[in-house]
């Protein structure tokens, strides 16, 4: 339920039949059963397990018996159970008439102390602390404890086994993480990638295309919201968003150093350190930190990042909370994104197969080059019994330099390669602030959780330009050092995107139900400047948006729900009669079941689900209806997706885990004036099939294996270049160095393989653009904590 201050008060004694177990898992059980919020003042002890529980207990009572026999101890505070360490002996009189120092962390913005591999908890759905099972919406939540289990490198690697979540779309792309969820585009260039709740600039028009990426390294948990959910977020796509958090200050001492290296060269160094910086525990702070240098399986193609990640928390009590958060990442090197022909990769070619490792730039010349620095903060005020007060604001900058030379044309002969050269120099500046009041009412059997809230976002960028040309080169046997002939980059194209959005929220809890609804209406403004042409083109775009869903509660764990909900994106243009476009408009009704089963933090998920997006520019059937000497559009278009999910995570035994899910998307153009009507939409897979299992075979030592199933594609709208399917597995293995000497306590080593048996993967969108996927990268990896 919904987190409000007299949750303690308000629960009644419930009946408890839990096995001796992980203390995470018992805690996570009486969370679900009770309903009371928990807080760890300080980590659990990764070894405890705790006690057979059977009995008629209060929550408080519960979780005592559960602590039985470890160092930690729970009491009320503030209608929530405080876990925390137990006071030491006293060394004097003194200290003996001292009181037990009482600590209470805020959660601030999705669940910041919650512990363990599985999640049990989310905010990216509602924007209050709710539990996952009580969420009338399919979400997924990745851990930071299972991104270090899959040995992700990246923000994409960590979602590869959710439910509907297809990554590596578009092959291997060092410069973004490329996602898309329920069969629309999610990741860095769509803008559907938040950190902190807050969206970051970015754009994909063209040569002013300018994303963010922010290193996995400084990300405590990544929540997948699927549907529309634009009545939090405003302009979204039908898919859904992806919400990473950043690592916050913790309440105790942590600090970790670790060295890692992979197949292709890479020598990386990370730090986090953090914790109090003062004996109150007022003043919090964590300082994350990595340097990177690598190759990649592109030849000419290498990558280096710095990155810093510094926060700082002030609390000067149980009730406010202001963490101050920093960014600064620095990339350079190249990009591993190639546009390759299809001759030879995805078609017979009669020179043989083109290698993975053909880069079709110059050397001396491509480079793709980012600084990205970010500041801003997250404030949390509770105010009476039942309220509190959040704001989160975030201004980030980005420098990107990127000059490429490349050759997408194949000439005659099959094998000469010629193309032209480009350099850009964008520079964006943003800031995001999204600011929420909630509030809690209780009448008789009824609880309600008000949310009221505001934001606004502004970007603006400036592209500087220059084209040329690049001499032709041999797709088979390329010989580099060709001629790049360009001019000076002179300014050439700004843009600005402004939105500013009024959301309104009820979660009313009765008895076993659960009912959340949200209304919003938006404003939001593009303009684009061509500086070349001396034009300018101004769109303005209103939109009202809303959702309902319901979820019912049973004993046994099981959670039927169902929802509807609506979203927009702003559309630019006019039609041939001088009326503007209307925003892009999506709908989605789904129906589903969660089950988590009494006594354990397992979550099973299956729904299914139909999207639908309308106002899609189609060209004007009128042959003599001409705009701007060329040919005309028209709002008439709309694209249709229906889908089954299946997702889970599931303990089998103490010591195996499984996860999986289980994706089936049709989908369709339904109404069109051109050739892609009736037709499959592009870059969206019929089947997705993930399985992964993790066995701690011994103590200190767990080993891991899954496979990815992706279903065929069609890479066009017209359905003319169909991708095959394909199945990648994947292997982990982790040791606790401490279990051979207690002198390496603190001290892991963890072997993973992505893509174990160097499976080589291509898509197509036309016959001048392939991609490779990723071949078989195999990291080692090693740190220190104390």
């Amino acid at each position: 339920m919904g987190a409000f201050t007299n949750a303690l008060a308000q629960a009644s004694d419930a009946h408890y039949n839990l096995p001796a177990q992980h203390i995470e898992r018992t805690l996570d059980a009486i969370t679900t059963q009770s309903h009371v919020p928990m807080q760890l003042a300080t980590p659990l002890e990764s070894t405890h397990q705790a006690p057979a529980i059977n009995g008629t207990l209060s929550a408080l009572e519960a979780v005592r018996a559960a602590l039985a026999g470890s160092n930690l101890e729970a009491i009320e505070h503030n209608g929530s159970i405080v876990i925390q360490a137990k006071p030491r002996a006293p060394q004097s009189q003194a200290e003996a008439g001292a009181l037990p120092e009482v600590v209470v962390t805020a959660q601030g913005l999705g669940g910041a102390n919650e512990q363990g591999l599985v999640a049990t908890r989310a905010v990216g759905a509602t924007k209050t602390d709710t539990a996952l099972v009580e969420t009338p919406v399919s979400i997924s939540v990745v851990t930071r404890e299972q991104m270090d289990q899959m040995g992700a490198q990246s923000v994409q690697d960590s979602l590869s086994y959710l439910a509907g979540v297809d990554i590596g779309t578009n092959g291997t792309d060092s410069r973004v993480d490329e996602i898309w969820v329920r069969g629309f585009r999610t990741g860095s260039f769509a803008n559907n990638l938040y950190l902190d709740g807050l969206r970051p600039p970015g754009s994909s028009s063209g040569a002013s295309a300018l994303s963010t990426r922010f290193d996995s390294y400084g990300v405590e948990r990544v929540e997948v919201v699927r549907g529309p959910i634009s009545t939090l977020y405003g302009q979204v796509a039908p898919g859904g968003v992806v919400n990473m958090r950043s690592k916050r200050p913790p309440e105790t001492t942590q600090r970790q150093v670790g060295l890692q290296t992979d197949n292709w060269g890479l020598i990386r160094a990370n730090m986090d350190f953090g914790g109090p910086l003062n004996e109150d525990k007022t003043l919090l702070y964590r300082l994350v930190s990595s340097a990177s240098h690598t190759g990649t399986q592109v030849d000419h193609v290498d990558l280096n990042r710095i990155f810093v990640n510094p926060s700082l928390t002030w609390q000067p009590s149980a009730r406010t909370s202001l963490t101050v958060l920093g960014n600064y990442q620095q990339d350079r090197g190249g990009a591993t994104y190639q546009f390759l022909p299809s001759a030879g990769i995805a078609t017979a070619s009669p020179y043989g197969t083109v290698p993975t490792s053909r880069f079709l730039g110059e050397p001396d010349y491509n480079r793709y080059d980012r600084n990205q620095t970010a500041l801003g903060y997250s404030f949390e005020q509770f105010f009476g019994d039942a309220g509190v007060l959040r704001q989160n604001v975030r201004y980030i900058k980005v420098d990107m330099i990127s000059d490429g030379a490349g050759r997408r044309t194949l000439g005659a002969d099959g094998r000469t390669m010629t193309g032209t050269a480009s350099s850009n120099k964008n520079k964006s500046d943003g800031i995001s602030i999204d600011t929420n009041v909630a509030y809690t009412i209780e009448t008789g059997p009824f609880v309600q959780s008000l949310l009221a809230g505001f934001d606004y976002q502004k970007t603006d960028i400036h592209l500087d330009s220059a084209s040329g040309t690049v001499g032709p080169i041999d797709l088979f046997e390329p010989v580099y050092g060709q001629p790049v002939v360009i001019g000076e980059r002179k300014p050439s194209q700004e843009t600005g995107r402004y939105q500013h959005g009024l959301y309104l929220q009820d979660q009313l809890f009765w008895e076993k139900w659960t009912l959340t609804a949200g209304l919003r209406h938006d404003w939001a403004k593009d303009k684009v400047v061509n500086l070349t042409r001396n034009t300018r083109t101004d769109n303005r775009n209103e939109a009202t948006t809303g959702r309902v869903g319901v979820t019912y509660l049973f004993d046994n764990g099981v959670a039927p729900f169902a929802n509807y909900s609506t979203s927009f994106q702003p559309s630019s243009g006019e039609d041939y009669f001088g009326k503007r476009f209307d925003p892009v408009l999506g709908k989605q009704a789904e129906m589903g079941v969660k089950y988590q089963p009494a006594g354990s933090s397992n979550l099973i998920t299956a729904s299914v689900y139909e999207i639908t997006q309308s106002n899609i520019s189609t060209p004007d059937p009128d042959p003599e209806h001409l705009c701007n000497g060329g040919q005309c559009y028209v709002q008439t278009g709309e694209g249709r997706v229906r889908g089954l999910e299946l997702e889970g995570v599931y303990a089998v035994t103490p010591t195996v885990t499984t996860s999986g899910s289980f994706t089936y998307q049709n989908t369709k153009v339904t109404e069109s004036n051109s050739t892609d009507l009736g037709k499959r939409l592009a870059r969206v897979p019929d089947q997705i099939i993930t399985l992964r299992g993790d066995w701690r075979a011994a103590p200190g030592l767990s080993l891991g294996l899954g496979a990815r199933y992706t279903g065929s594609s069609y890479g066009n709208t017209t359905n003319t270049w169909k991708n095959d399917s394909k199945t990648i597995w994947d292997a982990s293995l982790r040791y606790d160095l401490g279990q051979l000497d207690a002198q390496w306590k603190g001290m892991k080593f963890s072997l993973n393989a992505a893509n174990l048996f160097d499976k080589v993967t291509v898509a197509c969108t036309g016959a001048s653009s392939c991609f490779y996927g990723a071949r078989r990268t195999v990291s080692a990896n090693l740190t220190y904590d104390w």
